[in-house]
């Protein structure tokens, strides 16, 4: 019976590992009603990172790419949402990027996609700080900016994972009848 639930359990955890997701962050949707950022490090100079200026605030964002993410992988369930510090956004993202909150959308031992946000203003148009600025791209006015990075993995990798994950599973239960009998 333990045999057979290994078994079942160790195909479904392949099925999961190597199903077909998004490959690079231009297989994710834009974010409604925005400009994209054409700003340097927004582009091509760091691989799979997207930026937009839009009026969306945090509580549409998230939301939006979590679903987003979930549609790309198929799966009947959303991804994890991790709240990082916004002072991760230089590490997570790229160097010099302002944030006021960073969240990862993660489904484990696969992909991660981080959501960066930019708000120096409140939903209601006030200022969060002394100085804050609307940013003026192709004749509008912003209120935000989110960026996106994406962190795919290789489908070998994640089999290299799997077989790992499945040896120790296998090897513990085997040293636990050991010390149990």
């Amino acid at each position: 019976m333990i045999k057979k639930l290994f078994i079942i359990f160790s195909g479904l955890l392949l099925v999961y590992m190597i199903w077909p997701g998004p490959s690079k962050i231009s297989d994710f949707a834009p974010l409604p009603s925005s400009d994209k950022s054409t700003l340097e490090g927004d582009t091509i100079q760091v691989p799979n990172v997207a930026g937009y200026f839009s009026n969306n605030f945090r509580d549409f964002v998230v939301p939006f790419y979590s679903k987003v993410y979930q549609d790309l992988n198929r799966f009947p369930f959303p991804p994890l949402r991790l709240n990082r510090p916004p002072e991760y956004s230089w590490i997570a993202i790229k160097k010099h990027t302002d944030s006021t909150y960073l969240e990862e959308l993660v489904y484990p031992l696969r992909d991660s996609l981080f959501v960066n946000g930019f708000e120096p203003f409140y939903s209601d148009g006030q200022p969060k700080f002394w100085g804050a600025t609307k940013v003026d791209v192709n004749g509008h006015s912003w209120y935000t900016k989110t960026t996106l990075r994406y962190y795919p993995s290789k489908t070998i990798v994640r089999i290299i994972v799997w077989f790992g994950v499945i040896t120790s599973i296998y090897l513990l239960f085997k040293l636990g009848k050991k010390i149990l009998i």
